[in-house]
């Protein structure tokens, strides 16, 4: 009887052993395999990429403590920084910078002021002169131009700026009266670098003493005139030159009557160079030019285009004639190189006019 019972119990577990699988157990081992790959793949990768995103977090605030910001205002930046790839670049370049923060404050303007506090801190409040313009943000203050309403032009200066707004006085009466809503265009020269101009349309206006100020929204919209073909770094290296009275006698021999004088700026195509005292100089006389950048010597010959100054000073824009190709990549290569000397400076607080060289 011992033995039938344990064949019967062997009987049924075969049975059981080789039966199909219900639908249940199909789910149980289809579940506990979706689990363990969970647990062995998908869960060690979101973990990996929490901890990447807490690395990045605290960079990014070490940074801008570094920089002289609060907990709150990094918390502000990290809002609309966080769902980029690389955060640090909000408080590293203005571009960025500028399109995260319009829509801060057009989602909540109490956070105007606390954003002044960081443009200044981030230095942000100015650009480089060397850098062209991204944004109405960027124009400075009492800078001139002209209000262009209804086909008239008026003389006009940026008046007052915040993170919405610019505040243009007009300096000029208008012919008539000038109504919210309607559309004006300003156009503007920063020199150096090129003419601008936009157009906006009037939120309200205002009197300023006797002066009618439009204000506009701000807006990247800007559109740039360029008036030169390169540009003209501002230096102070000394140079020597000397105005050929006569152009049958041009060589690159330095001539023993040569003055000395200093170049202002400097380009691929041509230099600025201020004279001590009223000389006499004709546009189109050609000159001899010496001059050294970081010891390298450079001596060409060029043509007068413009002269300004007076009596106690004498300005002469010169365009290289001769200069050769190894003479102007040197030149290509010295600005390049003054240009990211500056924007480090700039953004460590210690600007600099430019190079001495």
């Amino acid at each position: 009887m011992e033995y039938q019972g344990g064949f019967e119990t062997f009987r049924e577990a075969t049975r059981y052993m080789f039966r199909a699988p219900s639908l249940f157990d199909v789910l149980f081992v289809l579940m506990g395999l979706s689990l363990a790959v969970g647990f062995l793949i998908v869960f060690p990768y979101l973990w990996s990429r929490y901890r990447a995103r807490m690395d990045l977090r605290k960079e990014f605030f070490n940074m801008g403590k570094s920089m002289g910001l609060d907990g709150e205002e990094i918390l502000l930046l990290w809002k609309c920084a966080n769902i980029t790839r690389e955060p640090v670049k909000i408080m590293q370049t203005k571009a960025v910078f500028e399109r995260c923060i319009s829509k801060l404050v057009k989602e909540d303007s109490s956070k105007i002021e606390m954003v002044a506090q960081i443009r200044r801190k981030l230095r942000f409040d100015s650009l480089p002169w060397f850098l062209p313009l991204n944004s109405t943000k960027d124009i400075d203050l009492y800078q001139t131009g002209f209000i262009t309403y209804e086909g008239h032009a008026y003389s006009s200066a940026v008046w007052e700026k915040n993170e919405l707004e610019l505040h243009i006085a007009m300096l000029d009466g208008p012919a008539g009266p000038i109504q919210p809503g309607g559309k004006v265009k300003f156009s503007f020269l920063r020199e150096g670098d090129g003419r601008y101009y936009f157009q906006g349309d009037i939120l309200r206006t205002y009197r300023d003493g006797t002066k009618l100020v439009l204000v506009l929204p701000h807006t990247d919209q800007l559109s740039k005139i360029q008036l030169r073909e390169s540009l003209r770094w501002r230096v102070r290296i000394p140079a020597r030159i000397h105005i050929y009275r006569n152009n049958s006698l041009l060589s690159l021999e330095e001539p023993e009557d040569t003055i000395e004088g200093t170049i202002e700026d400097l380009s691929v195509q041509g230099v600025r160079v201020c004279l001590s005292g009223f000389v006499e100089v004709k546009g189109g006389e050609k000159v001899y030019l010496n001059f050294e950048l970081k010891s390298y010597p450079i001596r060409t010959l060029g043509t007068v285009k413009n002269v300004r100054g007076g009596v106690d000073r004498t300005c002469l824009g010169i365009k290289f004639e001769n200069l050769s190709k190894t003479d102007e990549d040197y030149i290509r290569k010295f600005i390049i190189e003054e240009q990211r000397e500056l924007l480090r400076t700039y953004k460590m607080g210690e600007p600099k006019e430019g190079s001495s060289s």
